[in-house]
């Protein structure tokens, strides 16, 4: 099983593995697991060059090592130890009955250890029975800033990857009352939060295509252009109220659900999200434990 999930997420990255080799100036930032211990690194085509320390905004030097890609395990591209918070924005994108900006974005909130790495199992608890995915672009905070201007706002974002936004949407409506969890617990549970495979710079994130999979069949297809509030509004926005710091992580928004595709997840059901120019995350839905 461990072969066949190596073998996966190396086919799934060579769309992305070529596409770095083709840009010039984008920088694909990884973290990974291997046989002593967790490194950072930057992907260059098959080889990830190791850099020095954990801090992915302090410009840090090469090692002189590097790993070959299916020799490692991609985790989250940031460690979630140095994010201090994972923000996201609630029915963001223009469609049906929303053809314009909402007054402001929905905002809500996740926490580091919801994150998860690109390739991850995703946690179904026994008591959700509408486990819902949403592919979305994830944007990087890469300076501290507050009361920051629509015009400065994409000077604060270090870089870009793609996330699924897992939610428990019953109980984000508390549609049970109190026999349904909190509303907090239906974002921020454990696994519901998985991103990468890296963290991209250098690339125009405004206008790219998102494309979501359930078990192979397309359920979400949209353009980051589509959102109703764009990146500069959410950050000018949320910047008034709350500092934003380096690491700080904030999912944009879903894009549009293909017309009859299911979204009530099941154990085994496989989530792909796509991002252009970003790359592919893979996800299995699998049952929580109860206990350790």
């Amino acid at each position: 099983m461990k072969f066949i999930r190596l073998a996966l997420a190396i086919f799934l990255l060579s769309a992305l593995v070529e596409s770095a080799s083709a840009q010039d100036g984008v920088t694909r930032y990884v973290r990974f697991q291997h046989d002593s211990g967790v490194s950072r690194g930057i992907l260059k085509g098959d080889l990830i060059d190791e850099l020095e320390g954990d801090d992915l905004f302090a410009a840090p030097q090469s090692t002189g090592r590097s790993f070959q890609l299916g020799d490692v395990h991609l985790l989250e591209p940031i460690n979630p130890s140095r994010v201090q918070k994972v923000i996201g924005i609630a029915i963001n994108t223009v469609g049906a009955g929303r053809e314009a900006a909402v007054p402001h974005p929905r905002f809500f909130a996740k926490l580091p250890t919801s994150l998860g790495g690109p390739f991850d199992d995703v946690e179904l608890p026994p008591e959700a029975e509408n486990l819902n995915y949403e592919g979305e672009l994830v944007l990087v905070i890469g300076k501290k800033g507050r009361h920051i201007p629509e015009s400065e706002a994409l000077d604060y974002i270090f870089g870009v990857t793609a996330g699924d936004d897992f939610s428990e949407n019953t109980w984000y409506g508390e549609r049970n009352g109190v026999e349904d969890p909190t509303r907090f617990i239906s974002k921020a549970t454990d696994t519901w939060a998985p991103i990468g495979p890296a963290i991209v710079t250098g690339i125009d994130y405004l206008d790219l295509s998102i494309e979501t999979r359930l078990n192979g069949e397309v359920v979400q297809r949209g353009r980051t252009t589509e959102l109703a509030n764009g990146v500069p509004n959410l950050i000018s926005y949320i910047s008034r109220f709350i500092t934003l710091m380096p690491g700080d992580l904030i999912f944009t928004g879903t894009v549009a659900r293909e017309r009859g595709s299911r979204r009530q997840m099941q154990a085994g059901d496989v989530v792909e999200v796509e991002i252009e120019n970003i790359g592919i995350i893979r996800n299995t839905i699998v049952d929580m434990k109860t206990s350790n």
